[in-house]
């Protein structure tokens, strides 16, 4: 008896992914990125792992989109098959129409992928200038351009420097630069503001935002750092474990994933936060960290009928009163959570003992 015979289920498992049948397929060239049933999967039999599993994926143009996700999601693998790195196992993308890898595709392209790698014996302003001749670009316009992005990214006097001595954070904004050398119709940007400290990651955001208006340019951006992902996109995909979990507007997720609460900030808290709750309309009423009142209530109307007299008679000024937000760290959590289970997100923890545990083993039977 073969080994099909044995197991069934494997073959089926083990087998080749179902290509992409052209009919289902309806390819609009004033989209950015679609991707149709895209894969990647790397190895065979039991080590086969499916890095990107059968994505369906939408970039609008215009637009910037975040797209997050765990360590090991998927997130770079995506990005590297869009840049035409990286040959999907199956299903199809295209570039504003063109299909992922072709040469038509890669000129409305601009990637900068985590870790860059740099020349070891060319300046960073030779780099720019360089790879902007590469992207097309006459040397005189690539020289200009090079001076601009250097400038805007406040390089300037970091230009005769070789890149490979730079900083980590240093080398993600030059690699920033060169992938927006050419004014690219879009630009695919993995982990850009990593080993940023705060506030040059603050500037780097808000530059890249001011960018896009001004070049016109599409952004496809991926992160970890969600607070800052969420100042600089207006929509975004979570993906988890190959698969796409969620993908929406960031005013859509904030009002699909509200909690309810609203946030009271005045003056004499303690003596509001007791007449709200005398009110009796209100419900897990507390105070937060920063003297912050957090309370849900179904008749809400009502208590913004009551609160100028609860203020007045506790002679409190008010400061702050709206809908508490949620944020897209929590949506994040929310999603993988739901469709994973909260231990999902210690799993590489667990893996991380498990191996030094197994070392610990080896090392203990060694000396015995």
């Amino acid at each position: 008896m073969t080994y099909q015979e044995n197991f069934p289920e494997k073959q089926q498992q083990f087998a080749a992914p179902p290509t992409i049948a052209e009919e289902e397929i309806e390819v609009d060239e004033s989209i950015a990125i679609q991707t149709f049933g895209l894969k990647k999967y790397f190895g065979r039999g039991y080590n086969l792992v499916k890095a990107v599993d059968g994505i369906n994926l939408e970039v609008k143009a215009g637009e910037i989109h975040g797209f997050l996700g765990p360590n090991g999601a998927g997130k770079t693998t995506t990005m590297l098959m869009l840049a035409g790195t990286l040959r999907p196992t199956a299903g199809k993308g295209f570039i504003f129409g063109k299909p992922i890898g072709t040469p038509a595709a890669n000129k409305l392209l601009g990637v900068a992928i985590a870790n860059p790698q740099f020349w070891k014996t060319m300046s960073a302003y030779k780099y720019l200038v360089y790879m902007g001749q590469l992207a097309g670009l006459r040397k005189s316009l690539a020289k200009e351009r090079a001076k601009e992005f250097m400038h805007i990214l406040e390089m300037t006097k970091h230009g005769h420097r070789l890149p490979v001595a730079f900083s980590t954070g240093m080398k993600a904004k030059l690699a920033v630069a060169q992938a927006l050398m050419a004014h690219p119709k879009i630009a695919i940007l993995d982990e850009s503001t990593a080993g940023l400290d705060p506030e040059s990651r603050f500037k780097l955001v808000n530059t890249i935002k001011e960018l896009a208006q001004i070049l016109n340019v599409s952004i496809f951006v991926s992160g970890h750092i969600l607070t800052e992902i969420e100042k600089l996109v207006s929509r975004v995909t979570i993906i988890v474990k190959g698969k796409i979990g969620l993908t929406t507007t960031i005013r859509e997720m904030r009002k699909e994933f509200s909690t309810g609460q609203f946030a009271l900030e005045c003056t004499n808290p303690q003596q509001v936060m007791q007449d709200l709750f005398n009110l009796g309309v209100t419900s897990q009423i507390f105070m937060d960290h920063n003297d912050v009142i957090i309370f849900q209530s179904e008749f809400i109307d009502y208590v913004y009928a009551q609160l100028p007299e609860i203020l007045r008679r506790n002679g409190s000024s008010l400061m702050r009163f709206a809908p508490l937000e949620v944020t897209l760290e929590e949506v994040f959590i929310n999603v993988i959570s739901k469709r994973y289970g909260a231990d999902f997100l210690f799993e590489e923890e667990r893996l991380f003992e498990e191996r030094l545990s197994r070392k610990a083993r080896r090392g203990l039977k060694k000396w015995r």
